[in-house]
């Protein structure tokens, strides 16, 4: 099949697959679908990844569409260039898709949009499908895009990958450009790839940095010990138990133990509050009226919270966290934290939106454990275990700036956990 034709056979499932995708420019995309037929036709492709279809989650710049991050009271006029991620991805043959829907201003794990549609979980009608990078895991999920640019602040890469059995990693900060893109926490926040193949995101990777280093697979491997995982629902307990039987018999060695930073995250939190929810707050009371009627009634309340916060309890969260990264490194001791990516699977959307309570809960719990090596600043890949069984998804974590390594171990991880 032409990327030509691809590319209309993609007109045609839109309507099919509402509420994944809020703009996609077709004149532009017809026009990059001709030009990389005929590289492939001359032989003269720009990268390994030329010809891919990739979807831009609607908080990153795309040239002539708005970066409306999933909002009708923000209008921001159309994007005069791509955010430089999305040109070098561009210039190596990518084609651009189109903005996919995400959780309103990125605050959310859920996935929820009131104002342009829920997208569905490609997995299981009814289910949330992960948030706050809803779209770009659908897009993927559903074999729309062969990889999709999302954000994770605290979790919104990793949590929809896991929800819709595919690949989301979360890079350490700082390591790819976050010029044209519209944040909600700068601390935390940090571009991310979604695929369904480790191999794919490598190849961004290397894209967006230089970096085309092999990486070293680490072969040791933590694992949470039985009083870390009393938190976790039975069946994922099961899964990870599952998985570690079937990762024995590897090259891997292993260890049980708690991660302390980890705990301590939690404490942390709950005695100060959450980074995220304290620059977030700070940030769109700049932008948009907080309280407006318009904004996601699930949205406002979060921020409502949020606004009490203060700013002696940031200085404190900042302080700990400088520490705290310290302390999780030595604790990693050059091995890998291998983890549950959920706390429990996704809940339905009919839960999470017939009752203001409920959302508030199934939110804070689908967060619980990726904002942690967000917190950490821990470069973290999540991997879908067994048939694609929603929810069914192991982290994998590093110290900070390991990502090579990380991405290499991974592609050693994946066919196991794949087979389990």
């Amino acid at each position: 099949m032409t990327l030509k034709q691809r590319a209309y056979d993609f007109f045609a499932a839109l309507d099919e697959h509402q509420n994944t995708f809020i703009d996609v420019p077709r004149d532009r995309l017809l026009a990059d679908a001709c030009a990389a037929d005929a590289r492939r036709e001359n032989g003269t492709p720009l990268s390994p990844l030329d010809g891919q279809f990739l979807a831009v989650k609607a908080n990153i710049d795309v040239q002539e569409l708005r970066s409306h991050a999933g909002s009708r009271l923000y209008r921001p006029d159309p994007a005069q260039s791509d955010a430089p991620i999305v040109a070098r991805l561009r210039a190596a043959g990518l084609i651009v898709i189109g903005h996919t829907n995400m959780s309103e201003f990125a605050f959310s794990g859920l996935g929820i949009n009131p104002h342009f549609g829920t997208p569905p979980n490609a997995l299981k009608q009814g289910l949330v499908p992960g948030g706050s990078s809803s779209g770009s895991a659908t897009a993927v999920a559903l074999g729309l895009a062969d990889l999709a640019l999302g954000t994770d602040t605290s979790g919104s890469v990793r949590i929809p990958a896991a929800c819709q059995g595919i690949i989301g990693f979360r890079p350490s900060i700082g390591r790819y450009e976050d010029v044209g893109i519209f944040p909600l926490a700068p601390s935390l926040d940090t571009t991310g790839p979604l695929a369904r193949r480790v191999e794919q995101i490598q190849l961004l990777d290397s894209l967006l940095t230089g970096d085309r280093g092999p990486g070293e697979c680490c072969k040791r491997i933590i694992c949470l010990d039985e009083k870390s995982l009393v938190d976790f629902a039975p069946d994922l307990r099961t899964m990870y138990r599952k998985a570690l039987e079937q990762l024995a018999a590897s090259e891997f060695d292993f260890e049980f133990r708690t991660i302390q930073s980890f705990a301590r995250v939690t404490d942390l939190f709950h005695t100060y509050g959450t980074l995220v929810g304290a620059e977030a707050y700070r940030l769109l009371e700049n932008v948009v009226q907080t309280d407006h009627p318009a904004l996601d009634p699930r949205v406002r309340d979060r921020l409502s919270h949020s606004a009490t916060i203060s700013d002696e309890n940031i200085r404190t969260l900042l302080a700990a966290r400088r520490m705290m990264i310290e302390e999780f490194e030595a604790e990693l001791k050059g091995g890998m934290l291998l983890y549950p990516t959920l706390p429990s699977p996704p809940p339905s959307i009919q839960d999470v939106t017939s009752d203001p309570a409920t959302f508030t809960r199934e939110n804070a719990h689908i967060l619980s454990v990726s904002m942690k090596a967000a917190f950490l600043n821990a470069p973290t890949i999540s991997l879908p275990v067994g048939e694609r069984t929603p929810g069914y998804s192991l982290s994998l974590t590093s110290s900070a700036g390991a990502d090579r390594d990380l991405l290499s171990t991974a592609v050693r991880l994946e066919p196991i956990l794949k087979a389990v």
